[in-house]
């Protein structure tokens, strides 16, 4: 998977304030955020989302591209 595309191990742990990939997929739901996990069971991020669902806005110094999942490869915890 992209590096630029997704968010970066140390990304995630400031996302989620968690390091363990369990407690990442725990509060990616509670927080209600789109994520995939990958081949090893680590979830992932797409940058885009969080530009959208935290209005980072073009601004924002993670927006490096896009890509889109469709719903079925993106986990919501509904």
């Amino acid at each position: 998977m992209n590096s630029l595309l997704f968010l970066n191990k140390q990304e995630m742990n400031e996302l989620t304030g968690r390091k363990q990939k369990k407690r990442q997929v725990e509060q990616l739901i509670q927080l209600q955020l789109p994520f995939t996990l990958d081949a090893f069971g680590w979830p992932k991020v797409l940058r885009k989302t969080i530009e959208t669902e935290l209005g980072a806005g073009d601004s924002c110094q993670i927006k490096r591209g896009g890509a889109t999942l469709s719903d079925d490869e993106l986990y919501t915890g509904q």
